[in-house]
């Protein structure tokens, strides 16, 4: 009986343990405000995807270069390098025209994770349902 009470206080403890530590990662379409600047950035599409820049499609895509990095995404791409510190935005309607004059400025970002699953996405982790501001600058009193 006692190996019994024991066999289930220690599955207990390390459901509460991995629990508490995915608690503090963020999953695909957890709403987030991340803030960093945002830039235009070129990257290479089909047909081969870089390999041949003359030939290949140039894609321009915006990208939020974070000020401190993500810690834990779920599911995340963790082997590609720098994986934690660039999120491509999806950007919909005006927002290319409207929000424009944002680029190579600090922004903060509203939007929800998601995780990148086809070539057209550039970075582990991307923001989808974006809203941009200004950043607040820190007034000095």
């Amino acid at each position: 009986m006692l190996s019994m009470l024991m066999k289930i206080t220690l599955s207990m403890a390390i459901l509460f343990y991995n629990f508490g530590v995915y608690a503090t990662c963020l999953k695909e379409g957890d709403k987030v405000v991340l803030s960093g600047v945002m830039k235009e950035e070129l990257f290479y599409g089909p047909p081969n995807w870089g390999e041949d820049r003359k030939h290949d499609e140039k894609l321009l895509y915006w990208v939020l270069h974070l000020s401190s990095p993500l810690k834990c995404v779920i599911d995340a791409n963790t082997e590609q390098e720098g994986w934690n510190s660039n999120v491509q935005l999806i950007i919909s309607g005006d927002d290319y025209k409207i929000k424009r004059n944002l680029l190579n400025h600090h922004v903060t970002v509203e939007g929800n994770v998601m995780l990148a699953v086809t070539g057209y996405h550039m970075t582990p982790v991307l923001l989808k349902n974006t809203s941009f501001e200004p950043a607040k600058k820190n007034k000095k009193g």
